[in-house]
């Protein structure tokens, strides 16, 4: 009965106190999202997002192109497979039936 034994308790309250605190860091950061919205993170540049972004890009692209590769050597194994079916069929029923 976990849930029942601090009936009437009040909650555990977290007392934490920063070091640190930089009152201008503070403001500037107020300031820029007044400014450039809540979400201003997103387009400030951060170093090596750049390389970062190009280098994701030129990770989905090789990815895309081996799912491709792979979509067509799956479609060309089929139709191979398919064809040489249908020839060992016709010569089943050419020579097959001539012996």
């Amino acid at each position: 009965m976990l849930g029942f034994s601090g009936f009437g308790r009040k909650t555990r309250q977290f007392e934490y106190k920063p070091r640190y605190w930089d009152p201008e860091a503070e403001e500037r950061e107020a300031r820029r999202r007044r400014i450039l919205g809540e979400d201003y993170a997103e387009g400030e540049y951060r170093p090596g997002m750049y390389i970062r972004e190009r280098r994701m890009l030129r990770m989905q692209e090789r990815d895309q192109q081996r799912t491709e590769r792979g979509r067509r050597l799956a479609l060309r194994t089929v139709f191979f497979l398919g064809g040489i079916v249908a020839v060992l069929y016709v010569m089943y029923n050419y020579f097959g039936r001539a012996f």
